[in-house]
């Protein structure tokens, strides 16, 4: 009967000692980046978009929603390459952080033989300055502004910015110096004219060549918060007024951007 005890006492630790120390799988530290490749056109999602990061030899493809999601990447600067029908950029630098998602924004051009590729970390539409920021904010706000893509202006055929502009109520009047204006609630108002993110001499933005404009975002009213000043202000830009100020974007806002 003893060794019998022995044994059956035994087998009790072992089984209490195994339940008391499970095993655990390491954590996961590796980064991630996901976002979407579109066109500069008409914003329209790219299939077969190939991201790749060179140094860990990780790449993915777009799928029919020009989506792309690539996990498993070392935390650092790391690059990433984009390539599309055997064409492909230079490397675009980006910090990743372990156990953390960045979400990258592609714009491409695809008729263009480098693709001249625009590669952002995605932002905030209201405060996101560039072309992909153009195409975020024609999602989130294309009920309360007209956003014209390069596909819709080539069809307007326009010769130039300000016969764009007409159609949206912006003319150009001319007393002292010369400024877009529309009238507003029976008055008539100045509205802010920037190109690409900068406030420019609002006599000069008809000087650009319709060819070179990637997008024009038209907004009635006051427009979204951020969007009423420019990054950096120029010497001319004086109805430039900034956020906070009583009469900045009452008479709406007008965004250009360029290729």
């Amino acid at each position: 009967m003893r060794p019998y005890r022995v044994v059956a006492i035994s087998l009790s630790v072992l089984v209490l000692l195994a339940g008391s120390a499970p095993a655990q799988a390491p954590s996961d530290t590796s980064a991630r980046i996901r976002g979407s490749a579109i066109s500069d056109f008409n914003g329209r999602p790219i299939a077969g978009v190939m991201i790749s990061v060179p140094e860990v030899k990780k790449f993915v493809v777009t799928d029919s929603d020009g989506q792309f999601a690539l996990a498993g990447l070392p935390a650092g600067k790391r690059s990433i390459r984009v390539s599309y029908e055997g064409r492909q950029t230079q490397d675009y630098m980006f910090t990743l952080q372990g156990q953390q998602t960045k979400q990258i924004a592609v714009v491409l051009d695809v008729d263009a033989e480098d693709l001249n590729p625009l590669v952002v970390e995605a932002r905030q539409a209201n405060i996101w300055r560039d072309l992909a920021g153009f195409y975020e904010r024609r999602r989130t706000y294309g009920a309360f502004a007209h956003f014209f893509t390069r596909e819709e202006i080539a069809k307007m055929r326009p010769t130039r910015l300000s016969g764009l502009l007409t159609l949206e109520g912006i003319v150009t009047r001319c007393y002292q110096d010369c400024r877009p204006t529309r009238y507003t609630r029976g008055k008539l108002c100045t509205v802010p004219v920037s190109v690409d993110g900068v406030a420019l001499r609002e006599m000069d933005y008809d000087q650009i060549a319709v060819a070179d404009v990637a997008g024009v975002e038209v907004y009635r009213g006051v427009p979204p918060t951020d969007l009423n000043h420019s990054l950096v202000p120029t010497v001319g830009s004086s109805i430039w007024m900034g956020t906070g100020l009583s009469a900045a974007g009452q008479c709406g806002l007008v965004e250009i951007w360029t290729r």
